[in-house]
């Protein structure tokens, strides 16, 4: 299962339960692709529970980067040490599960455009 939860002009809060590969396009962090367009995202706090790895990539499919790679219970707030992920921003991001069930939740920093520049304001 896939939820994404955005915010115009701030996060995306990106959460994925189960072991079922998931891809999620830069499209899919924009509160309204009229007036955000999203162009890079980085991950900003990586939160997994589960019995296997989270394995996080830049990329379409597995063939990707891999960005992130999270084993079992792991709680990273890299915002809180400013270290975002930042690793190919501009790619979509895959995701898989080798276990047999669990959450991943990524909250995602993002670079947009606005139309009109001063919506939300």
């Amino acid at each position: 299962m896939l939820e994404i939860k955005n915010t115009l002009r701030s996060k995306s809060t990106i959460r994925i339960t189960g072991n079922t590969a998931t891809t999620i396009n830069l499209t899919h962090l924009s509160v309204n692709t009229t007036t955000e367009i999203v162009s890079a995202a980085s991950i900003a706090m990586a939160f997994a529970t589960g019995s296997g790895y989270w394995k996080i990539y830049r990329g379409d499919n597995a063939t990707g980067n891999v960005i992130l790679d999270l084993y079992q219970n792991a709680n990273l707030p890299l915002v809180d040490y400013d270290i975002p992920i930042t690793t190919n921003a501009s790619s979509n991001i895959y995701v898989t599960n080798s276990g047999t069930d669990g959450t991943l939740i990524l909250v995602m920093s993002k670079e947009a455009t606005y139309s009109p520049a001063l919506v939300g304001l």
